[in-house]
């Protein structure tokens, strides 16, 4: 088991200077704001957002993402503000991501657009004890390689990103760019990339009971892109199951819970199981990916008066 995901790490790290710091989760289409900073406080309510998700389960450091996101809109801003958290980890490589986003909104159409920016920080370490092979020491006992780090080396540099996402009732269509200005942490000999994200989704209304949601999530980093293709359905606005598709990669069949309360406010509950199909498949035992969001608003629902006329009964 430990032996694939090793050689995998180790060509991913020496392949080159530049580094894929982007996760990949199946809830996207519950997760626009960490990677479209357009996406803050567009829905008009609080809404707080969590993701975890282990991918190729049954590695020895295999990745696990966890991801925070708090959002709500804002009117003396004319837009909406919010915060995201991202921890990242595959083997010995970490990273954390702290961004704060901003969008401001406009109407378009029968719906709403924000174009938003986040500014942060991205913070990677290595937690590695490097291992010098047999035979090939110096007089001093060490080797000294300008592209291997030291260890529990770590850096940290500015993270920028631009979003636009449009949505109404029925669709959502985003466009963002994360990593802008491509930061390089030297110390680690790590050369941060531009990814590029277009997402989107519709919801049709088979019939009063039941809603169709497709969408796509395409990413890419201008050398390798990542599509995934979800189609989901909607019974009665508490229960949804579906399948996404990540093309050449795996399948994900996903079941989820919703409920909407009487003071306005909403949870949704999900579950995605990933079922590897490319050749890490014979190695790995899925993936899991758990979702919970909770909304809310501040605006108290209109209170009902009552009142008799002597002269009806």
């Amino acid at each position: 088991m430990k032996k694939p995901l090793l050689l995998l790490i180790i060509l991913s790290f020496f392949s080159g200077t530049y580094a894929q710091q982007d996760y990949q989760i199946t809830h996207y289409m519950f997760d626009n704001l960490s990677f479209n900073p357009g996406y803050a406080g567009l829905n008009n309510n609080i809404c707080a957002t969590l993701i975890g998700r282990q991918q190729w389960a049954g590695f020895d450091g295999s990745p696990t993402t966890a991801l925070i996101n708090i959002h709500s809109p804002v009117d003396m801003i004319k837009g909406g503000l919010g915060l995201t958290y991202v921890s990242d980890q595959l083997g010995f490589e970490k990273n954390n991501i702290a961004r704060l986003n901003y969008s401001y909104h406009l109407g378009v159409g029968s719906g709403k657009m924000g174009i938003g920016v986040s500014f942060g920080i991205l913070q990677k370490s290595f937690g590695a004890d490097w291992v010098t092979p047999s035979g090939t020491s110096t007089a001093s006992g060490t080797i000294v390689d300008g592209l291997i780090p030291d260890e529990n080396a770590s850096g940290v540099v500015p993270d920028v990103n631009l979003g636009v996402f449009y949505k109404t009732n029925d669709l959502y269509l985003g466009l963002s760019t994360t990593h802008v200005g491509g930061f390089e942490m030297s110390n680690l000999n790590v050369q941060n990339v531009h990814h590029y994200w277009i997402t989107a989704g519709y919801n049709y209304d088979i019939n009063p009971d039941l809603k169709l949601r497709p969408s796509l999530l395409i990413k890419s980093d201008a050398s390798s892109t990542i599509m995934d293709i979800n189609i989901n359905t909607l019974y009665k606005n508490l229960l949804w199951a579906g399948l996404t598709f990540r093309v050449g990669d795996a399948l994900a069949p996903m079941l989820g819970y919703q409920h909407s309360f009487d003071d306005g406010s909403s949870l949704r509950i999900g579950y995605a199981y990933g079922i590897t199909t490319s050749v890490l498949g014979n190695y790995s035992n899925g993936s899991h990916d758990i979702m919970l969001n909770y909304c809310f608003t501040l605006e108290k629902p209109p209170i009902l008066e009552k009142s008799k006329n002597p002269r009806f009964l």
